[in-house]
């Protein structure tokens, strides 16, 4: 039996290690430094009311999220799966297959809950779309709840348990230390904790791999802010966003809201989806030329009163590639130069994905899972 810890219950630590303790030979202890199951009002529509939770998100630049389900039980639930050749380009040809075991379930809104913005954009831009929203008959299903539901008995779930540090002997992963001072034995170990999260706790523990915690890859993002008229009405509690409008390399995220503590007010972000770090100003400058135009339209005329164009960051918390494939770890995520240590997470994308990151980051996870059950 081979007896694995992961580090972290987000998006990822949820998949993984699901799929081990699934696999016969395989027992798993799942680690979470935050707390259990979400409070009522993090099943909602709004995400600035799950981000406004006590204790559900952890401190600092990037808005990560704390807790079994992690950012995905934070996050705006958007669940778009990317360019497949894209990941293609990877290597990674069973993509398609990983995509298709994601137990995590999408729907799209139903039309009564679309916001003005959301009304406005479908209206001004034909090719704007609805997108598929990770619920289930309108509330928030993360992966700790697709995942970890009913778990077998090889998986034992600890949540309110930070770890401090991996503990490495002669190279090998063989256990974690937690902040009481108490360890956990492990054949294998996994960071799962983020793009901020894995890289911080390998160096901490004395993990020395060149290229680790380099390559940060992020979506670049420009806020179009708007004023609504006082005779809009909008719900500060209901969806952000329900629709997309992508074109080429630039998507229009439509913001219906942000939150009860900014009313009245809006945004359109403008995101650059396909970031190179030459060209990305002058790309994202069109992108605000389109939504200028599409402001002109009269039915964004008819709800907004102030347009105002912002400088980025735009709150576009898409963090990924800091445990880079091919630089920090091999294709199935194991650290070069160790043993029995392993990434699964969005810091081991090559590259950031060309679309919202969720729904890819749940495909990584069951790929890499079912490498790691033949591998250890």
């Amino acid at each position: 039996m081979t007896h694995w810890v992961v580090v972290g219950a987000g998006t990822a630590g949820c998949v993984v290690a699901r799929r081990l303790a699934d696999t016969p030979g395989h027992d798993v202890t799942l680690v979470e430094a935050g707390p259990g199951a979400l409070p009522d009002r993090m099943r909602g529509a709004s995400f600035f009311d799950a981000v406004a939770e006590p204790g559900r998100v952890f401190p600092g630049a990037f808005v990560r999220g704390r807790g079994l389900g992690g950012s995905g039980a934070v996050n705006g639930m958007l669940a778009t799966p990317g360019d497949v050749r894209q990941y293609e380009s990877w290597g990674w040809l069973d993509a398609a297959d990983a995509f298709g075991r994601i137990l995590v379930p999408r729907e799209l809104a139903a039309e009564t809950e679309l916001g003005p913005l959301d009304r406005a954009l479908l209206a001004a831009a034909p090719d704007t779309a609805p997108v598929p929203l990770t619920r289930r008959g309108g509330r928030r299903v993360t992966a700790a709840d697709a995942y970890l539901a009913m778990p077998p008995p090889t998986l034992t779930v600890l949540t309110d348990a930070t770890i401090t540090r991996i503990v490495l002997h002669g190279g090998r992963a063989v256990g974690v230390e937690l902040a009481d001072g108490s360890t956990i034995d492990a054949d294998a170990v996994i960071a799962a904790a983020g793009a901020v999260g894995s890289p911080k706790l390998l160096a901490g523990s004395g993990v020395v791999v060149a290229g680790l915690g380099e390559g940060l890859r992020n979506h670049p993002a420009v806020p179009v802010t708007l004023r609504l008229g006082d005779d809009v009405d909008v719900d500060n509690h209901g969806l952000v966003t329900a629709t997309l409008l992508r074109r080429g390399d630039i998507e229009i995220v439509p913001l219906n809201h942000l939150g009860p503590d900014n009313e009245g007010v809006a945004m359109l972000q403008v995101v650059l989806m396909t970031p190179s770090g030459r060209d990305d100003w002058p790309r994202l400058n069109l992108g605000v030329d389109l939504a200028k135009e599409l402001l002109a339209h009269r039915v964004f005329t008819r709800l907004v009163t102030d347009i105002s164009v912002g400088e980025p960051p735009a709150g576009i918390y898409h963090a990924t590639s800091t445990c880079a494939m091919g630089v920090v770890v091999d294709d199935a995520g194991a650290v070069f130069g160790y043993d029995g240590l392993y990434v699964v997470d969005a810091s081991v994308f090559p590259e950031i994905p060309s679309t919202n990151p969720y729904l890819p980051t749940l495909m990584l996870a069951e790929r890499l899972a079912e490498r790691l059950a033949v591998r250890v």
